[in-house]
């Protein structure tokens, strides 16, 4: 027959199932062990009773806290301490702190606690002010507390102070513990500062995977991709393994350098660890791929994956800024089916498709939905707005929202700029230009685009060129779209020779974009020679592009110099070039659909 379990049994095997992870299991034996009549001890409450909270079982919890009351161990310390951190993950402020209030008597970890408990619920100026309270009550802050009050730093902007925190660290010789230095590895992150990110993150004798995702979050929020890719090599290296985190860091790294390949080599990576399942995961390799234009990829990754309003925005936004724009009003419908509600991001995607369709109607629906909502001076749905009003040519309805915009964005200012101007309504484009730097608003290379795009409409040669000598006065260095603008005014006018040399003097090789802009100049002026001269650069630069092809070929074909014609289309069947499909849409029920322009 088995003797029966005493109580440093009961608690060896509660502990046990507790160590694997079986809170389940910790909590029958727990129940087993009173209902056996062996009295429950303080170890074994301080065991289960954090776990109550990391598993947010509450109301186990709760009848836990009442055992101890009633069998008078609420007044030793290490359970108070386990009772207050429990109380702070379930994020009940009042209890924790009420029990924390009645301690007889506190240590370093009743403190770590309570601010912890603070640092859970968001209320950094507690955590702050709780630290200070400690120090005045003379209890020496460790590494835990001071891990714990560097994120409440960060969030409250005293980066100042977060330095002296980092000082005070190397002076008690704990800044290379691996919880402080992982905090200030993060702190620095969020600073902008790498240099310091580095210097900290190197004097971590042997990084855990929290480290490593803090330096590879730092180096790409930073814009040094490179070095992040590099260091999840070497994180790998030094016998670390990539977690969620970490790709979810660095996959945006990948749409940012248009690095596809390895974004799937970390899709591939995913699959053979089994982290595609991860919904993180699959959210960020929908938005890598929508990003770099992949949106069949996309769309494979959202139909097999775990979905939530993340997923579907992901995709609405990579096909609102697509040639399948229709997707996204299909998309945008979807979302409520799916029983996930709107945010600022869907109807920001379904404007952009509006937009990009020209459907001005479903584009003013979705409007009335926002005003309904309150929404629609929500700053990036109000310029969404504007995009829609002005391609529509409604620029008096695009008027009264900008006007009603408090705080108006360079994204506000350079829409309006842009639409007045392609409008046709120049001096007003003009005069918003000159407004916006009134209101204090710098000016930025869009702008300039917007107003040079102005000068073009309305073929006004020499203001544009007073603007883009302006842009270097504002340390703005042109590129390839104000060159493009440029070229667009000169050959609009008729000035090819200025158009060429312009190009010809430009500080870096010409985009498909500035030779576009020439050939375009070309037929409107009927100039094969210096066509030829700007389809040979974009047939090098875009060889699969057909529009330039029959540009080309339909300006042979009007001054009869067919064997030429003839010659091109020769050339586009040898590359394999296909006509670029023209696409029609219907609204079918409550779906949209997409047709080839001449499909029978």
């Amino acid at each position: 027959e088995m003797p029966a379990l005493d109580v440093v049994s009961w608690n060896s095997l509660v502990s046990a199932f507790l160590a694997n992870r079986m809170f389940d299991d910790a909590r029958r034996a727990l129940v087993g062990m009173m209902g056996s009549g062996v009295p429950v001890s303080v170890a074994s409450l301080v065991s289960v009773v954090p776990a109550c909270g990391v598993e947010q079982e509450q109301g186990f919890g709760l009848a836990l806290h009442g055992l101890a009351l009633k069998a008078g161990l609420d007044s030793v310390v290490n359970l108070g301490n386990a009772l207050v951190d429990m109380y702070g993950k379930f994020c009940q402020v009042e209890a924790s702190m009420q029990v924390f209030e009645v301690m007889p008597e506190r240590n370093e970890v009743s403190w770590n606690s309570a601010i912890g408990c603070f640092l859970n619920s968001g209320l950094y100026g507690d955590v702050l002010a709780m630290f200070r309270e400690m120090s005045e009550r003379g209890v020496m802050p460790g590494s835990i507390t001071l891990s714990s009050l560097l994120p409440a730093l960060v969030e409250l902007g005293y980066f100042d102070l977060g330095r002296e925190v980092h000082g005070y660290s190397i002076k008690r010789a704990i800044d290379s513990d691996i919880f402080v230095a992982n905090s200030l590895v993060d702190m620095y992150a969020k600073l902008g500062s790498l240099e310091k990110a580095c210097t900290v993150f190197e004097k971590i004798e042997v990084p855990n995977v929290v480290s490593w995702n803090a330096m590879i979050a730092n180096l790409v929020q930073n814009g040094a991709e490179t070095e992040a890719f590099r260091l999840v090599i070497k994180m790998q290296k030094d016998g670390e393994q990539p977690n969620s985190i970490t790709l979810v860091n660095v996959l945006p790294a990948c749409s940012r350098m248009s690095s596809l390949k390895t974004g799937k080599q970390i899709h591939a990576w995913s699959i053979r660890t089994g982290l595609i399942f991860d919904l993180f995961i699959s959210n960020a390799l929908i938005d890598m791929y929508a990003k770099c234009g992949q949106l069949s990829l996309a769309q494979n990754i959202f139909d097999l994956s775990e979905k939530d309003d993340v997923s579907y925005n992901a995709l609405l936004l990579g096909y609102s800024q697509s040639p399948w724009s229709f997707e996204s009003l299909n998309l945008f419908k979807e979302i409520r089916s799916a029983g996930i509600e709107y945010d600022a991001i869907s109807f920001m995607g379904a404007l952009t498709a509006c937009t990009n369709l020209c459907a001005f109607k479903q584009g003013k629906e979705i409007h009335g939905v926002l005003v309904r909502r309150l929404q629609s001076n929500h700053p990036f749905l109000a310029n969404s707005l504007l995009g829609l009003y002005t391609k529509g040519g409604m620029l008096d309805t695009a008027t009264k929202i900008f006007n009603r915009i408090t705080e108006k964005d360079v994204a506000s200012w350079n829409t309006m700029i842009m639409g007045y101007g392609m409008h046709g309504q120049i001096d007003v484009a003009f005069h918003l230009f000159d407004l916006m730097k009134d209101d204090g608003v710098d000016y930025d290379h869009v702008s300039y685009i917007a107003v040079l795009s102005a000068c073009s409409h309305g073929g006004l040669v020499e203001k544009g060129k007073e603007y883009f000598s302006q842009m270097r006065a504002q340390n703005l260095e042109p590129q390839q779209m104000h060159y493009a603008c440029m070229v667009d005014l000169l050959g609009r006018t008729g000035q090819l020779t200025e158009s060429v040399e312009l190009i010809q003097d430009m500080p870096f090789h010409a985009n498909s974009d500035v030779w576009g802009a020439l050939l375009g100049a070309c037929r409107i002026h009927g100039n094969i020679e210096v066509a030829q001269y700007a389809a040979e650069h974009l047939f090098e630069l875009k060889p699969e592009h057909s529009g330039y092809y029959t540009l080309l070929i339909n300006m042979y074909a009007e001054a009869g110099r067919w064997n030429e014609a003839n010659k091109i289309r020769k050339l586009m069947k040898s590359r394999k070039v296909q006509k670029n499909p023209a696409y029609s849409w219907v609204q079918s029920g409550n779906k949209l659909q997409a047709f080839l322009v001449g499909n029978g």
